[in-house]
């Protein structure tokens, strides 16, 4: 995790808050407009529910998540304008080549939204490093130094060493998406089933199936439509309510993108085939 890093290794935590509640959509920070001296930011939410657009994408940060922002990038994060209840969450800011070199490596590899329960031992060591910081002068530099380090190489441990409950989390999920769905799931649910954020879920469901949840399910329902308008004579809506598709028109145009022909086609192949059937049986009188 660290090969290549040849800063001092000191983290320095000069601006932090326990908590804090938001519920105003005023609230939004964008990455980019931060200053240019690098630094990190850690936002843990503690219950509620906030948001983040890394760049490509909004993101959730429910309870139990934290983000991870090296400014400057084209990041914001935000109260969600849908929000309902207070976002609480604490937040370090990190300084150092040594702790940006590291958070960066932790974006690459788990994205910017990433698991933090609270009773993990990950989330104690963040406590305890909160009340270090909070303890001023009486802590030095390198007790917090330690215990930043300390706190970051416990979350890398526990987002990589329990692989079987990974496993067993993407095992229920293929299960899940197997179950159910004709209904109309969308990939956050999957991952909130999962115990996964939605990033961290796509990025182990695509490295384990080798393709994504969308196009699992996708496949899913195809299979279904294509089985129904085989062995039926079900209207097209009606399949398509009963395989997962939200209307006709939008089985046709997967139907068509991905097979490149219209459903129709695949009920007349049934019926052409069925014809040659009874044509060729040898008649018995």
């Amino acid at each position: 995790m660290i090969s290549g890093l040849k800063s001092d290794p000191i983290f320095t935590v000069p601006y932090f808050r326990k908590e804090e509640r938001i519920s105003s959509t005023r609230y939004r920070w964008n990455g980019w407009e931060r200053g240019d001296q690098p630094f990190v930011i850690l936002q843990w939410t503690l219950s509620g529910e906030g948001g983040l657009n890394d760049g490509s994408a909004d993101l959730r940060v429910p309870e139990g998540y934290a983000f991870i922002v090296v400014v400057p990038e084209r990041t914001s994060y935000y109260y969600p304008p849908e929000g309902r209840e207070p976002w609480v969450f604490g937040w370090l800011n990190f300084y150092g080549d040594f702790a940006c070199d590291l958070f960066r490596t932790f974006q690459g590899t788990f994205g910017s939204v990433i698991p933090l329960p609270k009773r993990s031992a990950a989330a104690a060591s963040l406590r305890r490093l909160l009340a270090l910081v909070s303890a001023g002068k009486g802590s030095s530099r390198w007790q917090v130094s330690l215990q930043a380090y300390a706190f970051v190489l416990e979350w890398w441990r526990e987002l990589t060493q329990p692989q079987r409950r990974a496993e067993d989390g993407l095992e229920f999920a293929i299960r899940f998406c197997r179950e159910r769905f004709r209904e109309p799931l969308a990939v956050k649910e999957i991952a909130d089933e999962a115990g996964m954020s939605r990033e961290y879920f796509t990025r182990l469901f695509k490295e384990r199936v080798k393709e994504t949840p969308a196009a699992f399910l996708r496949n899913l329902r195809l299979k279904e439509a294509s089985s129904l308008l085989k062995e039926t004579r079900l209207p097209l809506g009606e399949v398509a309510m009963r395989s997962g598709f939200y209307s006709a028109t939008h089985l046709m145009h997967t139907f068509q993108r991905v097979y490149g022909k219209n459903p129709s086609r695949c009920r007349g192949q049934r019926r052409a085939a069925s014809t040659s059937l009874i044509s060729n049986t040898p008649s018995r009188n």
